[in-house]
């Protein structure tokens, strides 16, 4: 019988796969697509109807909450949501699927930050028109090192 170790990140998909709402398919996605901060300035993106709920300041990268609230224009419905942070190595954080198309959507996660960014959020209409936002944070130190 063959070994086939799992990944901590799989698991965690596996665990909570029973608890992602119906219609919904969620993805960590590892690797892909990197998209820096230029390119998605270079999308001219606009930001009506994302609100974004980021902290300004955060005392580590490990875990930081965001929430985002997208509504999409009249006449619309969101069909993807991609979550980017340009400055890691894999700036795709999250790709939300829905389904069945929404007129409005609400999400909240963790990122895992490497450095101090801008954390965008890019909705994807059933007509393939984007809109987007960006909240920025800064990454501080909560302990005081010296020499001693």
């Amino acid at each position: 019988m063959a070994h086939h170790p799992i990944s901590r990140r799989s698991c965690l998909a596996l665990a909570a796969s029973p608890l992602l709402t119906a219609g919904v398919q969620a993805q960590n996605v590892g690797t892909g697509t990197n998209v820096t901060a230029t390119d998605l300035l270079a999308m001219h993106l606009k930001s009506d109807g994302i609100t974004l709920d980021f902290p300004r300041l955060a005392d580590s990268g490990s875990s930081v909450p965001i929430t985002a609230e997208i509504v999409a224009p009249a006449g619309q419905k969101i069909a993807m949501i991609d979550v980017y942070l340009p400055d890691n190595p894999n700036t795709r954080a999250a790709r939300i699927r829905l389904v069945d198309p929404q007129a409005r959507y609400t999400f909240t996660t963790r990122l895992r930050l490497a450095a101090s960014q801008d954390a965008w959020v890019v909705a994807t209409m059933t007509d393939g028109s984007r809109r987007g936002a960006s909240a920025p944070t800064i990454i501080t130190s909560s302990a005081c090192l010296d020499a001693s």
